[in-house]
This record gives C-alpha cells, sequence and structure tokens, in this order.
C-alpha cells in the first residue's frame, strides 16, 4: 500500500523462467504437408518453454509459453493438474500457450503431419512444470509496469486467405521493471511462424528472434502469437517457404526494435486486480452422417491428402457412432486479466477477425489474443472461408480429425465471449 492507502503496481511480485525444450536430432517435424518423413536434421537455433508468474496479494497467476506447434488437452491438462497441486493454484490461473513454430517435433495435434517421438512426449510435461516452478519460485518485487500498446510497423505478415482482408499489424505487450535484474518484457504480434518453410532444421521460426533480441537489449523476455489463422509471412509473397535464417532474424528484430523503442512513451500503469476466468462455449458443426463422409473421401482420395482424408473418414464415422451429440463441439476459452489488459486464449487457429471482433466490443480493455492456447483442437475460421470450402475452413478439418463448422460459428465464439466478459462486474 502507499500512503493513500491504494495498493499499486509495487506490490505485486513477479516471476520468469525458461527451459530448453529442444528434440533430440532425427525426430519428425510437424508442419507443410502429408507424410513428408521431415526428421530433424541440425538444430537452427533451440527451442524454450518459457514462463511467467505475477502475483498481487493472494492472488497468482502463470503463463507458460512454448515453441512447439500445439500441444494437445490430456497434456495440458496433466500439466495444469500437476502445477495445481505443487504451487497451490486454481487450473484455471494457469494457461500453457504455443507459438505454433512449424520447425518443432510433432506432438500429436495433427493426424499425417509427423509422427510423435513417444521419448520427447513423455519428457515434456516435466519440462513445463520444470519452467512454471522455476517462474513461481523467482517472483519478486517490481518498481513499475509499463504497457506498450498497438504499435504498427512495416509488417511481417499478410492475410493468405484474402488479400483484402484483415492484418491486426501492431506489436503490444508488457513490461515489467525490477530494483535489481533484468527487466521482463511480454511482446505480442500475430503471424503464422512458417517463414523456414519445410526445412529439416529445429527452430522457434520469427518468435525465437524477438526473443533472441530482447535478450540482446538485457531483456528477459517471451513472445505472444495472436489470432493469426488467416495471416503469412510476407516472405511467402515471393516464394512460398523461401524464408532463411536471415529472414526470421529480420523479423524478430524489426518487432522487437518497435517494442523496445517505444517503451519510454509506454503507458504507466498501477495494477489493483489480478485474476482468471474461464468458459465453454458450444459450437454447431455441419451435419455429416456415413454418405457425407463418402462423398469427401471420394472427392480427395486421389489428390495429394487423399490418405489423410481416408483416416479422417475413418475417425469420423467412428466418432458419429460413439459421440452423444457429434455436431456440438465445446470450445474452452480461458482469460487472465491483469488490470484492465486481458490475455484471452483461443484453443486453436483463429481468423484475424474473430481478435478484431473482441478489440472493438471491449474498448474498456487492452486484449491480447493468444491463439493454440491449451490445446490446438482447430482452425477457427470465419464465416466466409467455410462456406468457400477453404483450407482452413474445411479441408484441415482432415488433419485436425474434426467435423467442419457451420458457417459464423468463429463469429458467434467471439460475441459469445465478448458476452461473457461483459457480465462480470469485476472484470468491467
Amino acid at each position: 500500500m502507499n500512503k493513500s492507502g491504494r495498493k499499486d503496481g509495487t506490490s505485486m511480485k513477479v516471476g520468469f523462467g525458461s527451459i530448453d525444450i529442444t528434440p533430440p536430432i532425427g525426430v519428425e517435424l510437424c508442419g507443410y504437408g502429408y507424410f513428408l518423413g521431415r526428421r530433424a536434421e541440425r538444430v537452427m537455433d533451440p527451442l524454450y518453454a518459457r514462463a511467467v508468474s505475477i502475483q498481487q496479494t493472494e492472488k497468482v497467476i502463470l503463463l507458460i509459453n512454448c515453441d512447439l506447434i500445439g500441444l494437445t488437452q490430456d497434456l495440458t491438462d496433466n500439466i495444469k493438474e500437476q502445477l495445481s497441486k505443487k504451487l497451490d493454484l486454481a487450473k484455471k490461473s494457469i494457461m500453457i500457450s504455443c507459438t505454433h513454430t512449424h520447425t518443432g517435433p510433432a506432438t500429436g495435434v495433427l493426424i499425417g503431419c509427423g509422427e510423435v517421438d513417444d521419448s520427447y512426449m513423455n519428457s515434456l510435461p516435466a519440462l513445463l512444470i520444470q519452467a512454471g516452478v522455476k517462474a513461481y519460485e523467482s517472483m519478486r518485487g517490481i518498481k513499475g509496469i509499463k504497457y506498450i500498446n498497438k504499435l504498427p510497423i512495416d509488417p511481417i505478415g499478410f492475410n493468405r486467405v484474402d488479400k483484402v482482408g484483415p492484418l491486426d499489424n501492431n506489436v503490444s505487450g508488457l513490461v515489467f521493471e525490477f530494483n535489481e535484474g533484468n527487466p521482463l518484457a511480454i511482446v505480442h504480434y500475430a503471424c503464422h511462424p512458417v517463414t523456414l518453410g519445410p526445412a529439416k532444421d529445429i527452430s522457434a521460426d520469427y518468435p525465437g528472434r524477438v526473443v533472441k533480441a530482447l535478450s540482446e537489449n538485457g531483456y528477459d523476455g517471451l513472445f505472444l502469437n495472436g489470432f493469426c489463422g488467416d495471416v503469412d509471412p510476407v516472405s511467402n509473397l515471393v516464394g512460398w517457404g523461401s524464408g532463411t535464417a536471415q529472414t526470421i532474424d529480420e523479423y524478430g528484430h524489426r518487432i522487437a526494435n518497435a517494442f523496445l523503442q517505444n517503451i519510454e512513451d509506454g503507458i504507466s500503469i498501477n495494477i489493483e486486480d489480478l485474476d482468471a476466468y474461464e468458459t465453454t462455449i458450444d459450437l454447431n458443426l455441419q451435419n455429416y452422417d456415413e454418405a457425407k463422409i463418402d462423398e469427401e473421401y471420394n472427392i480427395y482420395r486421389d489428390q495429394m491428402n487423399g490418405q489423410v482424408v481416408g483416416i479422417w473418414a475413418d475417425k469420423m464415422k467412428e466418432y458419429l457412432r460413439t459421440s452423444q451429440n457429434p455436431y456440438i463441439e465445446s470450445v474452452y476459452v480461458q482469460i487472465l486479466k491483469v488490470g484492465n489488459i486481458l490475455l484471452v486464449g483461443f484453443p486453436g487457429e483463429a481468423f484475424t477477425e474473430l481478435g478484431l471482433i473482441i478489440f472493438r466490443s471491449l474498448p474498456d480493455y487492452n486484449v491480447l489474443t493468444l491463439g493454440n492456447c491449451n490445446l490446438t483442437m482447430r482452425y477457427i475460421a470465419t464465416e466466409g472461408d467455410i462456406i468457400n470450402r477453404g483450407y482452413a475452413g474445411h479441408t484441415s478439418c482432415f488433419i485436425y480429425g474434426r467435423l467442419p463448422l457451420v458457417p459464423g460459428e468463429g463469429e458467434r465464439l467471439a460475441q459469445e465471449l465478448v458476452s461473457f466478459i461483459s457480465a462480470r462486474p469485476k472484470m468491467r
């Protein structure tokens, strides 16, 4: 408390932890196509799990961010359960997100896009837990907080679905300053980490270079990837997957430099409350029967994804036979609240427009959206892409092992979340 009795930012404690989660050479990498057998031959840059723990009075939140393509619900549930017991935290106060790099190991979220290395996956929970515990145990008082809000940069991304579609081209984030030791930067931007194409290098892609650039300037840090299901790096306009180590380095420095150069002009904030929220929203799926599934298979069986569609067809038939309500899919959404800053996590590859709906509808908040949060279950596309049977809205369902969403359900998910937040008095 200060002399007036008001809580200010300095009553808060913050901790940071970082653990190397680089897989061994030889693991199969995930992304870029079907049954490629793309095994890692070298490490371009290591992969990390980075964690931030924040405490205000009796409330604690813990964010763990991983240089991985995505995680499964079983794995994150297990990690949260163990951390909850070890640190005496509510599970809803623990958020696990992924940067979604396509030059990391297969983690079991995509059919036909890399075989899981069981040894690596068995070791992963303990590493993520170690990162979370390290952040929790290193918490210390801060002397100030700054919020860096929506800095437009020369884009590193473009809308790959619609050339005139929306693009959230802003860098945002938080800086925590301490009396001793490195300041901590949380940097947010939104673009698919697919710069390098189907190379056989292990790499965090450009998100790893953002953190490296922060470190070169004396900051601990982590990078949070926003809603970018329809956004690719601009190097793909020149040649798909044509990016190099130099490309991701330039992207990383472009984002980090914009952030660092504007810290002095950032908004100094006092955090008066800290909290965590969760909600489950049911989305409607298209009404497929076995005949419709066979129809889809016949369309694609002779194409590049034919083998994947065959696996999908068998899986969907079993799903229809065993599911009590096969045309409803429950989506778990998590929110970490740091004052008027909301970290909103969706469990998949959400389109830019869904984030913009949330931003526009909640003008009293600074919203940082996180894709691939807690699990990666599917693309969450907008109405037009589903109607047009685009990759995200339709054919990606084959590799995710799911039925397509009814058109407009992505937009409804965003609006339902806005209603959930607006209905909570403590969040207004």
